[in-house]
């Protein structure tokens, strides 16, 4: 579970580093690099709890992957294309599906873990990813006002 977790925090970090570059100078570009930056983090939570629990490397989903798969299983390839001319609305309500996505993931693996340590850490991240879909969501009411 986590290095499948790795994987999926891993090309949604490349996704929203992606965006960050297609809208420079924004409050998104600004919000999507937190983004990456909390991505990363929860790599390292992942790696390190794969670590103790696993001799195999936490990074073997995202190698074995031919194709780049987003939360929700959506290619990264056709989600940036698809950005590419969106309203940010649109890109943000997108952002929140995927944070959402991870949310329902996280506490999934809480209920299928058997390692208490282990559910402590997809509790915890489940909260960061809940704090995400907060962040992204305040940021759409901005964008949602600016056109009301």
């Amino acid at each position: 579970m986590a290095s499948l977790a790795w994987a999926l925090e891993e090309n949604t970090r490349l996704f929203y580093e992606s965006l960050a570059g297609m809208r420079p100078g924004t409050g998104e570009a600004e919000l999507f690099m937190k983004l990456v930056e909390a991505e990363e983090h929860h790599k390292g939570t992942l790696a390190s709890m794969h670590q103790r629990l696993s001799d195999k490397g936490v990074e073997r989903f995202h190698r074995e992957q031919t194709v780049p798969v987003l939360e929700g299983g959506v290619l990264m390839e056709e989600a940036l294309a698809w950005a590419g001319d969106k309203p940010s609305r649109k890109i943000l309500a997108a952002s929140m599906g995927f944070e959402a996505n991870a949310y329902d993931r996280y506490l999934k693996m809480v209920h299928l873990s058997e390692d208490e340590d282990a559910k402590e850490v997809f509790r915890a991240i489940a909260k960061e990813e809940k704090g995400h879909l907060k962040k992204l969501g305040e940021l759409l009411d901005k964008e949602t006002g600016k056109e009301g």
